[in-house]
């Protein structure tokens, strides 16, 4: 190549070469993007977030038991109950992802056994048992065990008058305590906060005045009121109390940092669902029609809320679909539809599926929708 000479083709055709490229990829990332959601109608959970997973559980176990779960440890283990298909006893049991599983109680028909409360700490997992007692007129405990459901024993049958309200936080363990709220008999409304060693001891009863709920950490909230009746928050252990704006016409249910209100219409029935903070900020519509909330807890994990509406299903005993609301982004995710029976702790949401022999539970782990 002769000196001062360019070559400027061979750089044009590289450049060409470049913008080619560029171009393929632009196309082809256009291609692969999900197509935008429509406006004004329910997302679903792929478009919502395309990563989330919902983890099938099996409604039967060990051939014909049919199997509950209570409370998800994590979104392949689950703690529930199991009964035969021809009746009888009754076996509180933890069931793997790999279909495994571990008998923590058993417990016959003739005890008739009812389980409420459970909850899970780092290494422990409680719950209230009740059966009908040697004597035939009842019997309550906590109970406890390690999270692999061994040493399953008694914690205390001390429990006073409690009240369980089917919310995840009726037991709660922290701080190495188990905690829970009751009620105190006698014509002055009042509740005590007790609480007990995961360890065992005695019972430690703290007294406040009114009727409580507990939201978790050392949160209550009174209980859902209407006609203009005061909500409020109280931290039972500093004594900080928050109200609650309310009209009379709703209906206000709090946890610790979210409240759900129904708004009632002329002939008291709920005409909407209003989610607001806990000081009245941000309140706007969640929504309306026909859907109700399907879990006492409000705002699980402070941004999700799960409603219930009339959806499809070969049953009548299935035909609900699963909502969940998305506080923080405004938006409802379609999560099922011919649902069953739907539950939420834990910062887990599940649902069955299908009636009779064929029943499915399905989960998602609300933890991992980012």
């Amino acid at each position: 190549m002769r000196l001062g000479q360019h070559r400027r083709r061979s750089t044009l055709r590289i450049g060409g070469a470049v913008a080619l490229v560029v171009a393929l990829a632009a196309s082809v990332r256009l291609l692969t993007l999900p197509a935008p959601h429509a406006p004004g109608t329910d997302w679903t959970l792929t478009e919502a977030f395309p990563s989330a997973a919902v983890v099938d559980v099996p409604g039967y176990v060990d051939g014909d038991w049919a199997y509950e779960p209570m409370l998800f440890l994590d979104d392949r283990t689950s703690l529930g109950t199991a009964t035969p298909s021809g009746g009888g006893e009754t076996a509180l049991v933890i069931l793997d992802g790999d279909g495994r599983i571990r008998t923590v109680r058993t417990l016959g028909a003739d005890e008739a056994p009812q389980f409420g409360g459970f909850t899970a700490g780092d290494d422990r997992i409680a719950w209230l048992e009740q059966t009908a007692g040697d004597d035939g007129q009842g019997d309550a405990a906590i109970w406890i065990a390690r999270r692999d459901g061994s040493d399953a024993h008694i914690l205390t049958r001390d429990l006073g008058d409690f009240a369980f309200f089917n919310s995840q936080y009726d037991l709660h363990i922290r701080d190495g305590r188990v905690y829970w709220v009751a009620s105190v008999p006698g014509d002055v409304l009042a509740s005590e906060i007790r609480s007990v060693p995961v360890a065992g001891g005695d019972v430690s009863v703290r007294r406040i005045d009114g009727g409580w709920q507990s939201v978790g950490g050392d949160w209550l909230v009174s209980a859902m009121t209407a006609g203009g009746g005061a909500t409020a928050l109280v931290n039972w252990r500093t004594g900080r109390r928050q109200s609650i704006p309310n009209q009379a016409s709703e209906l206000v249910s709090c946890s610790s940092a979210v409240c759900r209100v129904l708004v009632l219409g002329g002939d008291g029935g709920a005409t909407r669902i209003d989610v607001m903070r806990i000081d009245g900020r941000e309140r706007h519509r969640a929504a309306s029609g026909s859907v109700t909330a399907a879990l006492v807890d409000v705002g699980l994990l402070d941004r999700w809320e799960v409603y219930s509406r009339q959806g499809s299903g070969a049953s009548a005993l299935a035909r609900q679909q699963v909502l969940l609301y998305d506080i923080q982004e405004r938006r409802t995710i379609t999560l099922a539809d011919g649902a069953g029976q739907i539950m939420g702790r834990g910062g887990f949401v599940w649902w069955g599926s299908g009636t009779g022999d064929d029943v499915t539970w399905h989960v998602v782990d609300l933890h991992t929708l980012r």
